[in-house]
Parts: structure tokens; C-alpha cells; sequence
């Protein structure tokens, strides 16, 4: 191993010693010249005459530009705030809009282990089919390795025409698991919405599991909330478990409907400036419990910490995300855009939850190989369904 050790240092000294050989050519007179700074645009071009001039490695120059509109803005530090490209940004728009061709997941960035990671599998589609899971971390699409990329352009790898086959490399962390699954590209169809009636003791309650906050959540919301109200429930129980959030819009038009009027939440944006969204008068008016983990991120914590800060309802789970702040998209003149963080939000009394989470008011945990199963998980196997429903009997008595 030591040997092994050796060698490899040997090896890099060399490629430093040949690097300095090519490039170092009047190094002291030019720092001089420049006064340890460079004009940015006179750099780049430096840069891409010793590339073109040297390298032995074939590339192109839109690749690496667009690679530098990357590296620009990771310079940030903000994992949140990319660069889209126009493939990237279309990829986006089809995902917010709530139908698209591909597999059929919703996923995050992990700005930890830098993978993009499953947050939801959808029903009766290709990667449900597939055996993929929440918590599994995509590492390659096509062979082609994608940790580190953004979140958008590995979506835009496993997107394609309906019908084609995509090769999918997976990490099971749980299980220490690295495999690949071929899956055939459908068009996908995004339920963001999921109902069912309970029975309680104290009578029927209303089940409604919201997995992100996209364009037709609203109207799917309202549908759900009207056939449940139809049934006479005389409780409610939302639940926001692995639900990464989604548009603030609809968030806040949902949270309006269920708390009473006042503030649900208020922006603040890098000048100080404060932008209010509020809730009418008419509201459902129902006992109400919201069921919240650590996957519970962004846009579900606005409508968590709404409910909780109003006492319109309780928080039963585990701690959420901690994800406080606002992106926008800032279109570019050639079409592209940045998606920048331009906000933090915080909940009616004024709270920033940002990098802490919403505490729920009843602690109930679950284990990770469940908690990856939520939506597809018995109520005889989910914990913390089942206290949700003992606090909503103990409210509707």
C-alpha cells in the first residue's frame, strides 16, 4: 500500500512539474503586470488560448462555457441557486406544469453527498414498476456518471420520447446496494394528490396526502377536499411526509383554505423588503392534524408553520427539512435563466425555520425503511398515521 502510496505522489509531482513547465512561462512578470488581478474576460480568453494551444483532450467550446455559468454561480455556496440551461430549464417548466415523459419521480439535491436523490416514486408508473424507492440516489443515466450535476440536468438525461429505454444507476444507501435498471420512458401523468375516508371512533375522518406543491395541485386539492367534505368528515389529516415543496403560489391558495384569516407567511427579501401573503375570512373550520418529517421541506413547512403558528391544527411527526428561503427564476436575453435564492420566508409570527425545521407539537418517529415507504405503507404499519388520528378524535370530541 505504501509503494502504492509513493507511486501515486510520484505520478502527480510529475503532472505538476510538466503543468509548471508549459505553463509557468513569465509567471512573476505577469502578476506584476496585473497587480495580482485580472480583467475576467481578458482571463477566460488567456485561459482558452493556453487550453487550445496545449491540451491534448478533444473539447468543445459551448461545453465549456456552459460548465463556467455553472461554476460561477456554485461559487455561491447556495446549492439552491443553478444555473438552467435551455435543456434544463425546459426540464423544469414540464415538472411544474405536472406532465412530462420519463420515469416517474420526484427528486432533490443532496447538497452533502452532492446526488440526486428519489424523494417520491409515483403510482403506476415505469419507476414504480421498476422497484425504485425514496431515499434511492440516482449516480448515472446511461453510464454517463451525474453526482455533482444539477438536479435539473440529470432530469433532463432521464427524460426522452415516449417509448425509448433510459439505464438508471442506483445507490441503496440502507442497504449498501449499487445496481442498474433499464426502464422504458412513459408519459407521466403527476399526481400530486391522494384521498381516502377513515374511520375513527369518533366518526369519519378525511385522509389527504399532498406530495408537492405544483400547478395542479390546487385544483386536485379542492376535488380531494369536496368529495371528503361530501362524506360528512368530521376531521382532517394532511399529510406533508417526503414532500420536498414546490411553488409558493399554491401553497398559499391551499394554506387559505384551512386557517383563518390572517397572515400564512411573509417574505423578506436582500433589501429588507417584506411581501405579505394573507388568508381570507372562509375557511374549512375542521379539526385538523399535519403529519410532517424530515423530507418535509420548503413550500410544506410554509403550510405546516401556517397551521401550527394560527393553531388551526397540530403538527404530528418529526422534525422537518429546515428549507426557509425562496428561489425565482431570472430569465437571461438568450433564453436561459438562474434559478437564485432572492428570499427568506418566515411563518406568521415571524419565525425563520431556514436550516432548523418546524418542531412538531407531537414527537412521533419512524423508522427509515417505513418512512420510505409512505403512500404505499399499511395504516397498520404507519406510526405516525395512527397517533395523527388518536389527536384528531381527542380534538373532534
Amino acid at each position: 500500500m505504501n509503494n502504492k502510496k509513493t507511486f501515486l505522489l510520484g505520478v502527480v509531482l510529475g503532472i505538476v512539474i510538466m503543468l509548471v513547465g508549459i505553463s509557468g512561462y513569465n509567471t512573476l512578470d505577469r502578476q506584476m503586470r496585473w497587480g495580482g488581478g485580472m480583467n475576467p474576460n481578458s482571463k477566460i480568453r488567456e485561459i482558452y488560448s493556453l487550453l487550445d494551444r496545449h491540451s491534448i483532450m478533444p473539447f468543445e467550446k459551448d461545453v465549456l462555457l456552459e460548465y463556467m455559468y455553472r461554476g460561477f454561480l456554485a461559487g455561491v455556496g447556495d446549492p439552491y441557486t443553478q444555473y438552467l440551461d435551455l435543456e434544463a430549464l425546459h426540464a423544469f417548466h414540464v415538472r411544474t406544469e405536472g406532465q412530462f415523459v420519463g420515469i416517474g419521480v420526484r427528486v432533490v439535491a443532496d447538497p452533502e453527498d452532492r446526488t440526486v436523490t428519489i424523494a417520491a416514486v409515483f403510482q403506476d408508473t415505469p419507476a414504480a414498476e421498476a422497484g425504485l424507492l425514496p431515499g434511492d440516489k440516482i449516480v448515472a443515466v446511461d453510464g454517463t456518471d451525474v453526482v455533482g450535476r444539477l438536479s435539473a440536468e440529470v432530469i433532463g438525461m432521464i427524460q426522452g420520447r415516449e417509448g425509448t429505454s433510459v439505464e438508471i444507476t442506483i445507490f441503496r444507501p440502507y442497504e449498501n446496494e449499487r445496481f442498474d435498471v433499464d426502464i422504458i420512458r412513459a408519459v407521466v401523468e403527476v399526481p400530486t394528490i391522494f384521498h381516502k375516508v377513515i374511520e375513527t371512533e369518533a366518526g369519519l375522518a378525511g385522509y389527504i396526502r399532498i406530495e408537492a406543491f405544483e400547478r395542479p395541485t390546487l385544483s386536485q386539492f379542492e376535488e380531494a377536499l369536496d368529495e371528503l367534505n361530501s362524506h360528512g368528515v368530521t376531521g382532517i389529516v394532511l399529510d406533508v411526509r417526503n414532500n420536498p415543496g414546490g411553488l409558493l403560489d399554491v401553497v398559499g391558495r391551499i394554506t387559505d383554505l384551512l386557517i383563518p384569516e390572517g397572515i400564512i407567511t411573509f417574505t423578506e427579501d436582500v433589501n429588507g423588503n417584506r411581501h405579505y401573503i394573507r388568508a381570507d375570512e372562509e375557511y374549512l373550520g375542521l379539526p385538523m392534524v399535519v403529519l410532517m418529517n424530515a423530507f418535509s421541506a420548503s413550500a410544506s413547512e410554509v403550510l405546516g408553520g401556517a397551521i401550527q403558528d394560527t393553531g388551526a391544527g397540530t403538527i404530528v411527526g418529526e422534525q422537518s427539512f429546515g428549507k426557509g428561503i425562496v428561489q425565482n427564476l431570472l430569465y437571461l436575453s438568450d433564453g436561459t435563466a438562474i434559478k437564485l435564492t432572492v428570499s427568506k420566508y418566515f411563518t406568521p409570527s415571524g419565525t425563520s425555520i431556514h436550516g432548523i425545521g418546524i418542531v412538531p407539537d407531537v414527537v412521533v418517529e419512524m423508522d427509515d425503511s417505513l418512512t420510505r415507504r409512505i403512500g404505499n405503507l399499511p395504516m397498520d404499519e404507519d406510526v405516525q398515521l395512527q397517533e395523527a388520528i388518536r389527536v384528531l378524535q381527542k380534538q373532534a370530541r
